[in-house]
């Protein structure tokens, strides 16, 4: 094959552009219609009306202003009636009263509570309480300790008695001196 030589012009590579005024001339132009208008005319509040009516006082009026009745300033009696807030209640409130739970009841319920268990277990392995546990621990043995108190059956009152006495033999001891009956001074 023979060689060919390239040549330094070369032809068109697309379609060619027309100009603008070409462009122009072969443009499909849109069909003319009158518009349509939207709401009043401009300027309709300004112009005069033909009224229907003959009246003389209505060919005076000014179309741009409202009501001409005048407007009290001054509350009256009845429309302040109207807007007073009714102060009467239409139910009465009253506090709920707790139920009353006899003593003796009140202590075995306490007694029976599964949550208050629980805390007293894990206080006797050691563990410190916080927060809400604490709290209800706190609240229900303080409640325990009043009822027993109001029932009688205070135990820790026996406890205080015999260490009460515990106390009391060993000042006698103290008021003792020894060191005469030892050292024989």
């Amino acid at each position: 094959m023979t060689r060919k030589k390239k040549a330094r012009t070369s032809g068109q590579l697309g379609i060619r552009h027309k100009p603008t005024a070409e462009a122009r001339q072969e443009r499909e132009r849109p069909v003319e219609s009158k518009k349509k208008g939207a709401g009043l005319k401009s300027g309709s509040r300004n112009a005069v009306h033909a009224d229907k009516t003959t009246d003389s006082s209505n060919k005076n009026k000014d179309p741009r202003h409202g009501s001409k009745t005048p407007i009290p300033l001054v509350v009256t009696v009845a429309e302040k009636k109207l807007l007073a807030p009714q102060t009467t209640p239409k139910a009465l409130l009253a506090k709920a009263k707790p139920v009353e739970i006899p003593p003796q009841v009140e202590l075995e319920q306490l007694e029976q509570d599964e949550k208050l268990q629980e805390l007293l277990e894990r206080m006797e392995q050691g563990e410190t309480l916080t927060g809400k546990d604490a709290k209800y621990f706190n609240a229900k043995t303080a409640r325990h300790s009043e009822l027993l108190t109001l029932l009688g059956l205070d135990v820790a009152d026996d406890e205080e008695d015999e260490q009460e006495e515990e106390l009391d033999e060993l000042s006698k001891l103290q008021q003792v001196d020894w060191r005469k009956d030892l050292l024989g001074e």
